[in-house]
């Protein structure tokens, strides 16, 4: 066989190859491809005008009243100040906590406050107590929760390896798996009245990582997944049910169960009140927010972070924290 023959064959065999290839590409493409663009480009635009014009103007408050809205961790902090408020507002509130007394005080004030209360002592770590409590609720005649609010957590600080295993596992008990536990057992009523609302409190360790708090921040990371890949799940529910999700990024609330990290422009980053954070928790829930952080800076500043390089954003952290 002569060179040029060569030639020629190995040419018909690379046209042959790039046909094929266009074949194959081609059959993947349909016909409506440009139209489904034009039209997605239009939506993408119309989309960013409406989240531009929403910075500008906020949606207008959902009425709270006669809700009926479940609290995990109730007793202290945020979760009595999202109680009292919440029952100021009318609705019928259900508080959880493991802490007796604390869970008392929280129902008396609201009592004494002319509001609706039920109180329940549970350890909501444990899947079969939250299916029981629920359970009972029903029996003694309490409307379907149609708001969860999940609040409860706790915090331990220390070096990774200075962590016990019991801890961690309690870490991960009370501040992810009780998520999972209270959701299954509210969900099913709020999918079959097509409404609800479902809030987590994640913490700004949900979003920027932190040291001597791994077990923590990987808690509420867990959290932040848990929120997100279940709201993709139920927009695919053929039934299209109105059910709301909301994570809050609280930064540092003075309640008196965490330890303050120390950042520059505590004007931006300081100490919230627990009245102020239940408030601005409210405001998010009325609001139908997605995602809310307390301040509302930080939830910007994440904005900004993931579309800068890592260098820029662990160079602009250190910044803020003070690291030298």
């Amino acid at each position: 066989m002569t060179k040029t023959s060569q030639e020629d064959k190995y040419k018909g065999k690379s046209e042959c190859r790039i046909l094929n290839f266009w074949r194959k590409v081609t059959g993947y493409i349909s016909p409506k491809l440009p139209i489904e663009l034009f039209i997605l480009s239009i939506r993408i635009t119309f989309a960013m005008l409406a989240a531009t014009f929403r910075l500008i103007v906020p949606p207008s408050m959902k009425n709270l009243l006669g809700e009926t809205v479940l609290i995990s961790g109730a007793g202290h902090g945020i979760g009595r100040e999202l109680a009292l408020q919440l029952a100021a507002l009318g609705c019928i509130v259900v508080c959880w906590d493991n802490d007796v007394e604390a869970n008392k005080l929280t129902l008396s004030k609201i009592l004494t406050n002319g509001g609706e209360a039920y109180a329940f002592v549970v350890d909501i770590s444990k899947r079969l107590e939250v299916r029981e409590t629920l359970r009972i609720m029903r029996k003694s005649g309490i409307s379907d929760v149609s708001i969860l609010i999940n609040n409860a957590e706790i915090s331990l600080h220390g070096p990774f390896l200075e962590h016990y295993s019991d801890d961690i596992e309690k870490i991960f008990n009370i501040n992810v798996l009780s998520n999972f536990w209270t959701i299954q057992s509210c969900l099913p009523n709020m999918l079959q009245s097509g409404k609800g609302h479902i809030v987590s409190l994640c913490n700004m360790f949900g979003l920027y990582d932190a040291s001597n708090n791994v077990p923590y921040c990987s808690s509420k990371y867990a959290v932040k997944g848990l929120m997100e890949s279940l709201k993709e799940e139920i927009k695919m529910d053929s039934r299209k049910p109105q059910i709301h999700f909301t994570v809050i990024y609280p930064y540092y609330v003075n309640a008196g169960l965490t330890k303050e990290s120390k950042y520059r422009f505590p004007y931006l980053f300081g100490a919230a009140s627990s009245e102020f954070a239940a408030k601005e928790i409210i405001k998010a829930i009325r609001r139908n927010c997605s995602e809310y952080s307390i301040p509302r800076s930080f939830l910007y500043l994440d904005t900004i972070n993931r579309v800068i390089p890592l260098s820029v954003k662990n160079l602009l952290l250190d910044f803020l924290s003070n690291v030298r």
